[in-house]
């Protein structure tokens, strides 16, 4: 085989691994993207609009890229349909989960490309507690495209609620077709970490004690 070959086939083996593959999220996929897990897609419910189901609702890996989405490397889903208020508003609510290897999820980032009066909302729970650890929205008339929080707990195990709303306004229609998901993360301390670092507080303490009653 010549080396022209060889490169041919070593470039279609690395597309073949990073590419990747849309599913329905009613067939609720186990979605992983870098060390994130995404799955659990249920409670999905389409009202208005002209005719989409959630089974043209597809989901899959996607790392963000700066620009469009607001930060860049980031690992996450992104979500394609032909989300379209071409005669009469259209709401879709959907929610899915969150998890994480090696690291915490530290804060939530969403671009999406709609047209006219158009937003995509989500609520972020922490799973080990219940707790509502986030809430934003994307939007256009007015709003932004972006936007990026950072969450008031960090969590290794998340369920997120997204409520994608398109007004219609005349003459034409609102319009979405990509929304973006990802997360930025941040290291937890190892075992051994955090026992050096009991030890090292213990032995301050122990010092200042002395201080004080030499």
């Amino acid at each position: 085989m010549s080396t022209r070959s060889i490169a041919a086939v070593a470039i279609s083996v690395i597309c073949l691994a990073t590419s990747a593959y849309a599913v329905p999220i009613t067939s609720n996929p186990t979605i992983v993207s870098g060390n994130m897990t995404f799955n659990n897609f249920t409670s999905c419910n389409v009202t208005g609009g002209v005719g989409l189901t959630c089974g043209q609702i597809d989901v899959s890996a996607h790392t963000s890229v700066s620009p469009p989405d607001p930060t860049n490397g980031d690992f996450g889903i992104r979500i394609q349909g032909a989300f379209n208020a071409g005669t009469t508003s259209e709401d879709v609510v959907f929610q899915y989960d969150g998890h994480i290897t090696g690291g915490v999820f530290h804060d939530a980032s969403m671009f999406f490309n709609g047209t006219a009066v158009s937003s995509v909302t989500e609520t972020i729970y922490n799973l080990a507690n219940g707790d509502q650890i986030g809430q934003f929205s994307v939007g256009n008339s007015p709003g932004s495209p972006t936007a990026d929080i950072i969450l008031s707990e960090n969590a290794t195990d998340i369920r997120m609620v997204k409520d994608i709303g398109l007004n219609f306004t005349a003459p034409g229609p609102t319009t979405i077709s990509i929304v973006d998901q990802q997360f930025s993360q941040t290291t937890v301390p190892e075992p051994a970490s955090l026992a050096i670092l009991g030890v090292g507080l213990l032995a301050l303490g122990v010092r200042r004690q002395r201080r004080k009653n030499g």
